[in-house]
This record gives C-alpha cells, structure tokens and sequence, in this order.
C-alpha cells in the first residue's frame, strides 16, 4: 500500500505537466469491442518511435482507456481490480512521461557518429552462418580441440590512463587503472566433430562485452585462415568482468567526450572531431591477439574424448531480479586428449557476473585491473595441469553468493573475495565425480594449507564447499557438433542508447532507416555438442526466463499482465528429460539487458512488491529485443532440423 500512494502522489504530480499534452488528442475511456479487443491487460506498447500523441491503452473490465490521457489513467487505476494493476498503471503512466521526456532530449540530437550505414547498403560483412547441414549420428568420427590462452594487457597498462568497465560514478571523474591484480585473457578453444562439415572456434574474453562490430572485425582478420583451415564458425563471448578494460565505451571519461561530439556534430567536424568510445589503440591490440589466440588454438589441435556432467550450486549465485527461474547449475565440458602428456581441458558455464572486484568499498579501491573469480579458477585449474575455459550463461540479474564476507571468513577486501569464490568454483570442477572421501585425500584439499588453517580455526557459521558432498555422473559426449546463426535487426528503441549511438560512443555498427529511427545488427545461435546438450547462444545479458521459461512469462505474474507473445528457448527446441539446455550468453554481441518484455518497464524502481527491481530496462536496447530473438532462435531451430 506504501508504494502504491508513492504511484498516485507521483501520477498526480505529474497530471499538471503532462496532461495539458495529451488531454487536446486523447479520448476518454470508451467500450472495447470483446471482438476486436485482445484478451491481454496493457494493449498496446511504449516505444522510442511511437508519435508522441500514439495512444497506450488498458483495458478493465470491457472498458478502454488511453494512458496518454492522465484523466483516463487516474480512472483505470480506480477501476483497478487488484493493488498490482494500480501499481502497473501507475508505473505504465510515469513510463510513458519518462520516455516521452527522453525521446524530447534523444530524437533532435545531432549526429556525431561518422560510421552510420544507411539500412538500405547494409550488407552483412563478416557474418558467419556456420554449418550448412546439422547431423545426429557421426560414425567414425572423433573430437579434437585446440586450447590457447592470451594475455590482453598491455605493456603500457600503467603508464597512460586505461579506464575500467564498472562503477564510473562511484569513482567518478576517473575511473583509471591504478594496479594490475592478475591477467585480462582471452580463452580460446577450436573444436571439430571429424565429420569434415568444418570446425568452430569459441573464444571467452575477461570483459564487460565485445560489439558485434568488434567481433566481425576479428573475423576479418582471420578470414583468410578461416577459409584455409575450414573454420565455419567464430564466436566471441565476455564474462561480462566489471573489473577489466573498457571494451564498450561507456566507462571512460564519458562526459568529457559527450561534450566534444556534440561539438563536433554541430560544427560539422570541422572544428572539433569525433572522439570514439572506446581506446582505439587497446580495442586493435585486442582484436589483434584474439585473432592470433584462434591461430595457436587451431594449430595445437589433439584428437581425444569430450566428457560432461553438471551440479547443482544453486548456492553460489542470487538473483536481484527475483522472481527469473535462474538455472544454478554448473556445467563442464571435459576434454581428454588421447595424447599422452598434453593437458585436459574444462570449458565451465555458469550464470553469475564477475562484479566483486570493481566495487567500491572503504577497504578496495575498485581501480584494481582484475578477471575477477575467473582469474582465481584459472589459477587453481592452471595450478592442476588443466587448460580453463570459462563461459556465461543467462546472467540478468545473477551474482555470486557466498556470503558478504565469503563463507564467515574475513576478507575485508574485494578482490579476496572474489579469490575465494573463484577457487571454490575451480575446486567443484575438478571434483565433480568424485566422493567426499576422496576431495579430502585430493592434492587441493589435503595441501591446500591455507584451507586447512581455515578449518582449523573454524567458528560459527563456517562451511566447507565439499560438505556433504554427493558426485554427479560424467558421461561421454559423442562426436556430434552442430552450430548455426542468424543475423537480425533490433531497433533501438531506447532513448538514452539511441543517444550514446548518435554522439559515437559505442563501437557498435548504427544502421540508419532514414526515418528517424536507428537499428543495429547482432546474432543469435544455436548449437549442439552430441545428442541431447542443446546450447542458445544470446548476444548480451538474457533473462534466464527466454531460456528456460519461468513464472513472469505468463500474464498473472508478469508487469504489464499480458503473456509473453513468444516461445522460450526451452519450448522452442521442444526439450525432455533427456535434454540439457545450456546459454552462452553475451555471445557475439553485448546489447545490454535482454527481458521478456511483456514484464519490462523503463522506470527504476527498487524491491517494489510484486515486481522487484526493474534497473535493467535503462541498459536495455529495446523493449521487444526478447521477443525478436526468441523468434529467431525459434526460426534458426526449425532451420536446423
């Protein structure tokens, strides 16, 4: 009821402003024709391009209203059968003024950007469709993979300014490298079904994301390889680290070069010159070795046997955006080289974000250069003679979650706690199979001595990783690997992108439909390793609900009380028992926040019954960036079958 009166105190307030707008071309409420009418609660979308004076109509009870008009909004909320759609009318309405403000700020802004492409040249350059046939038996065939891992950090790293990818305002006006903790890698591996169809490269990079425009360029520069090695397939993914190198643009001196690009837009870049987003010099460095970590994955390629399991740690991650249905498994992929004295190799997904590093506290400065808790697995995987590839999956609002402290162990910096985190993670992947009896007589338990000073002087509240510990099942992988993509458009139809995309602030490739609206290409793919593990690979941060489906896919539970107007990926595929589904999520592109969008609002608020945090709509490309890519995925799976 609190939040409810904060909705009306602010619907009204906001009545004066607003209403002298609308009221002039806005009907009252009249009677929906039950014919005509669709059954669902909001019956019509909030969106960047919608006119100003486009109606947003509820409809209770067999009557329409138009939220346009604050005189109908006040009445639907009375109307209002439940306390949750009060609450979502009246957010719907504070939305509606938002945006509309935004769009005011957004639309007439000059353009800055200097690599727009008009829609009507694009051509698609550098997109990789992958295997032109996808098969379900391989007799004969066996698995052989490539490994590499490749340092990012250049040499300079202190010596001129390099900004991180997080917190700029907590650290505000610099948000530069101070001290380097550990590496910034990319992890590569190269994997082939020995049907002959053409292999397929993956690469994981310690980062907040990578553009899709970033990633084509690598293609480039490895198309000739490609072509002679019949690779068929590159993709990159990030582990979304708040701790790395700015890849994206937006965590630099972005005020500053906000500034300039205006100038530079008015004065037609005569005076003042766009300055990009991103470091230039450090994005070719990157996309330099990442192309080269391909090479040396490729050209160290062993055949062998690929294993995989999986465990349920729930415990090790939480959600901000309660309720999602998040996956809490770990997944890992071994694979064993039939080669005698070459490493194996785990390539390990799991959904939280690599964030515990770059927070600020009274303790850590959040200026440290950090993989965050894949730094730490890869040291422990390293330590134990195994090749580490880490991969994240639907990660929305998933974090690690250990405690604040870690497991009641006094850790009064950050980066000790993501240390602890990432070797306990490391550790369950190597004990995977294994009884507890046997993780105590292991190498990195028994000589582990800083573990058994921790267990020595345990207190109340303290608890082992491998406490009641029970083993999963490994079971082989046969030698089938189908991977395939689809390229799409996604409008931008967030303001305050749409913004940063005009002044050139991102490196992401802007199309131009001549119309006032902007688009911009990315990927979505599908692919599967043996018979039944069936992975969505989804271009930024998705809700785990795409995936698997979940409770605010359906009217009843969701924001806006309209179903989901698609499939999820789960639905999609049509998965069994049998079936394991995995995401490999900012996979070929980072797009921000993807949300099932019958359950989005582009208003922050925060732990509000029954609706919990919504933050993630402002970093989101588009409203309807759930729906789009669930149709592609589901297109791309009839395709492949």
């Amino acid at each position: 009821m609190k939040a409810l009166k904060k909705v009306i105190a602010v619907l009204l307030s906001l009545c004066m402003v607003f209403g002298c707008v609308a009221a002039a071309s806005s009907a009252s409420a009249e009677t929906a024709d039950t014919e005509t009418v669709d059954k669902s609660f909001i019956t019509s979308s909030i969106t960047s391009n919608r006119g100003l004076l486009d109606p947003v109509y509820v409809r209770i009870d067999g009557n329409q209203y138009n939220l346009l008009n604050p005189i109908d909004a006040v009445m639907a909320m009375i109307g209002a059968d439940t306390e949750q759609e009060k609450e979502t009318i009246g957010f719907t309405y504070l939305e509606l003024v938002f945006m509309t403000i935004l769009n005011c700020l957004a639309v007439p802004a000059p353009v800055a950007n200097t690599t727009f492409v008009d829609a009507d040249e694009y051509d698609s350059p550098d997109f990789m469709a992958g295997h032109t046939t996808f098969i379900d038996s391989n007799a004969g065939g066996v698995w052989s993979l490539g490994y590499d891992q490749t340092s990012l950090v250049p040499d300079d790293i202190l010596d001129r300014p390099y900004y991180l990818a997080g917190y700029l305002l907590q650290n505000f006006p610099s948000n530069t490298v101070e001290e380097v903790l550990d590496d910034m890698n990319v992890y590569t591996v190269v994997m082939d079904d020995g049907s002959g169809r053409g292999k397929v490269a993956f690469c994981t990079i310690e980062c907040i994301g990578i553009s899709n425009k970033d990633i084509r360029d690598i293609r480039n520069l490895l198309k000739d390889f490609a072509e002679e090695n019949n690779i068929v397939s590159i993709n990159v993914t990030a582990t979304h680290c708040h701790s790395e190198i700015d890849t994206l643009g937006l965590w630099n001196p972005f005020f500053l070069k906000m500034a300039n690009n205006t100038l530079a837009a008015l004065t037609n870049q005569l005076i003042f010159k766009t300055q990009p987003g991103p470091d230039e010099e450090f994005m070719n460095l990157l996309k330099e070795r990442t192309a080269q970590s391909v090479k040396n994955a490729t050209k160290s390629m062993e055949e062998g046997k690929l294993y995989f399991s999986q465990k349920d740690c729930e415990e090790y991650f939480s959600d901000d955006r309660d309720p999602t249905g998040y996956d809490g498994n770990l997944y890992v992929f071994r694979f064993d080289p039939a080669k005698d004295g070459v490493d194996e190799t785990l390539i390990i997904n799991e959904p939280a974000h690599p964030y515990i590093t770059g927070l600020k506290t009274d303790e850590s400065s959040g200026k440290q250069l950090s993989g965050d808790y894949t730094a730490a697995m890869n040291q422990v995987l390293s330590e134990y003679n195994y090749n580490f590839m880490p991969i994240i999956g639907a990660t929305l609002g998933i974090y690690s979650d250990r405690g604040p402290t870690n497991d009641n162990v006094e850790m009064h910096e950050r980066w000790m706690q993501a240390d602890r985190y990432g070797k306990e993670l490391a550790y369950i992947a190597m004990s995977m199979t294994k009884t507890e009896e046997e993780i105590k007589a292991s190498p990195y338990v028994k000589d582990n001595e800083k573990l058994q000073n921790e267990i020595a002087n345990a207190g109340e509240g303290y608890t082992l990783w491998y406490e009641d510990w029970e083993p999963v099942e490994e079971t082989e992988v046969e030698p089938i690997l189908n991977v395939a993509a689809k390229e799409i458009i996604i409008t931008v139809e967030n303001p305050v992108l749409m913004l940063v995309g005009k002044m050139g602030l991102v490196n992401h490739r802007i199309l131009d439909n001549g119309d006032g609206t902007y688009s911009t290409p990315t990927e979505v793919g599908y692919a599967e390793f043996g018979t039944n593990i069936k992975v969505a690979m989804m271009p930024g941060e998705i809700s785990p609900e795409l995936i698997y489906g979940g409770v605010t896919m359906d009217a009843e539970n969701s924001f806006s009380g309209c179903d989901f107007p698609g499939k999820s990926c789960a639905e999609a595929l049509g998965t069994t028992e049998d079936d394991v589904l995995l995401c490999f999520g900012l996979c070929n592109d980072e797009i921000g926040y993807i949300l099932n969008d019958n359950d989005y609002c582009m208003i922050f608020f925060d732990d509000m019954e029954p609706f919990g945090d919504h933050y993630q709509e402002t970093i989101a490309f588009s409203r309807s960036s759930g729906t789009s890519l669930m149709a592609a995925f589901e297109e791309l799976v009839k395709i492949s079958k």
